[in-house]
């Protein structure tokens, strides 16, 4: 019975050796579920090239995590490019838009930035983007560089650059030295031809951009000569490297708030954008004559002490060719620097005074480092000035008068120096000297002749002799006392006589006989 027990509980027992086909089958099902039913979307990605792509390896990032592996890499059908097959992580679907962005992560220097060092050991990968679309699509062509200005919460704008080269993308927007914008992408406008840049200007800094605002294309280095000294001034060193694009208003007139996709220009430098800003606003002419010293674009204009204006133009020639006609003065093109409001007093003032001949220009220095960078306007109704012309191109001109400085002078003095005779005056300076010597040697022999005859031994006891305690002085001085009594005792004498004539011949009690007349 025992045996038989045994035999029964034999043939119900499972042997071991069934786990291991029973673990493979599952793990082949999870493998195929993985491979088969779980699988992520696949994805083309076109791109110009597949450098730095490896199947298998490259992987796809979104923020900084895993979504997804290149498997393979070939060519387009047409050979313009390659085709990456990316399998996707299963549930990024989501990430898939219509809009979504690809573009390879590598190491790039540029003369704005540098990027991707983090790909230098781990290799490159493929960033994506997340698209705001709600269509789905697995068919995509990269981007040549990163994007810039996606994390940006940003206004849209364009700038159409009037630029002398093109401004890279990256490139900062500054206002006053602070970032507040950057430019993202630019296209070229064969029409126009002109280039379009498409830029963002942040939010939070919006108010600072208006309908009044003027973009320019800022070197990096600031320096300039003021009548107070000199300005140097220097940016952080990603400025002086790459450059920046400022933004600012010139006029205190409120423009409308920024919207988006607003247009406006980009200059070459700050003066030309401050003329564009300023060309409402009155303008003079101020004509030069050949030598225009340090007169030029930027010059200021200064009345008062106040720099008011600003040269716009130099030279303001109507025809590129008058600059050879030697007998026309060169025209110099100023505009005032002012609000709207002191530009209208400034031309009523002006005017007035252009027409009494009382406002004239003058070359003036703002410092000893520049001479002659400055035009200095002064009104005075007792030294007047005319101009041969009173207008320029349809614009009033302002005579110039000559001022005399101290470059001027110097050369004026060199100029006379250089016309002396100098051998001459060195002859008549030591025939003078020699006259002199012989001058000194005779007054020389005199000194010595009287000190040899004792003539000033005897001068001296002269004067002894008439000193106050002297006998002689005694002698003298009662000689003029008794002289002055003897006067004074003839003193009524005198008198009388000056009274009556005849009377030191005749008595003073006998009257006067009178003649008489005898009758016939």
């Amino acid at each position: 019975m025992d045996e038989i027990k045994t035999a029964k509980l034999r043939k119900h027992k499972i042997s071991l050796y069934w786990l291991v086909p029973i673990i493979a089958l599952i793990i082949t099902i999870l493998l195929v579920w993985e491979n088969s039913f779980n699988k992520g979307p696949l994805v083309l990605l076109h791109m110009d090239d597949a450098s730095g792509i490896e199947a298998g390896k490259t992987v796809v990032k979104f923020r900084s995590v895993d979504v997804g592996v290149v498997e393979s890499v070939s060519l387009s059908k047409d050979f313009s490019g390659a085709v990456a097959k990316i399998r996707m992580h299963s549930d990024t679907d989501d990430l898939l838009n219509e809009d979504s962005l690809f573009w390879i992560v590598k190491p790039r220097i540029q003369s704005h930035s540098i990027t991707g060092l983090e790909t230098i050991l781990s290799g490159s990968y493929i960033q994506i983007y997340k698209g705001k679309s709600d269509k789905y699509s697995t068919e995509f062509v990269s981007l040549k560089d990163a994007p810039l200005g996606l994390d940006e919460h940003g206004i849209p704008i364009k700038l159409f650059g009037h630029t002398t080269g093109v401004i890279p993308n990256g490139t900062q927007i500054n206002y006053k030295g602070f970032n507040i914008g950057i430019v993202v992408s630019s296209t070229y406008d064969i029409d126009k031809d002109d280039v379009i840049y498409n830029a963002l200007i942040k939010k939070s800094y919006s108010k600072l951009v208006n309908s009044n605002s003027v973009f320019w294309v800022d070197s990096g280095v600031d320096f300039s000569l003021t009548p107070s000294g000199v300005n140097f001034n220097v940016p952080n060193l990603e400025n002086i490297i790459s450059g920046s694009i400022n933004v600012n208003q010139f006029t205190s007139e409120k423009g409308t708030p920024l919207k988006s996709n607003d247009s406006f220009d980009v200059y070459k430098d700050k003066v030309t954008a401050k003329y564009e800003n300023l060309k409402d606003n009155p303008k003079y002419v101020v004509l030069i004559d050949n030598d225009i010293k340090n007169i030029k674009v930027g010059s200021k204009v200064n009345f008062r002490g106040l720099d008011i204006g600003q040269v716009i133009k130099m030279p303001w020639y109507e025809n590129d060719a008058e600059v050879f006609d030697y007998k026309n003065k060169i025209p110099a093109l100023i505009v005032l620097d002012t609000d709207k409001e002191s530009s209208i007093k400034a031309k009523t003032v002006f005017s007035k005074n252009l027409k009494n001949n009382t406002l004239c220009a003058q070359i003036d220095n703002a410092s000893l480092i520049a001479p002659g960078n400055v035009i200095k306007l002064t009104i005075d109704p007792n030294n007047k000035c005319r101009a041969k012309n009173s207008s320029y191109r349809d614009v009033a001109v302002i005579p110039l008068v000559k001022k005399a400085d101290m470059v001027s002078e110097l050369q004026l003095f060199a100029k006379k120096l250089n016309s002396l005779d100098l051998n001459g005056v060195t002859n008549n300076l030591n025939s003078a000297l020699l006259s002199l010597d012989n001058t000194l040697k005779s007054v020389k022999g005199v000194t010595d002749s009287v000190n040899k005859n004792h003539t000033l031994e005897n001068l001296n006891k002269v004067l002894d002799s008439y000193n106050q305690n002297s006998e002689l002085y005694k002698s003298l001085l009662d000689v003029s006392n008794k002289l002055n009594q003897s006067l004074n005792e003839l003193n009524p004498t005198i008198k009388k006589v000056g009274q009556k004539s005849n009377s030191l011949v005749f008595s003073s009690d006998e009257k006067d006989i009178e003649p008489k007349v005898s009758k016939r």
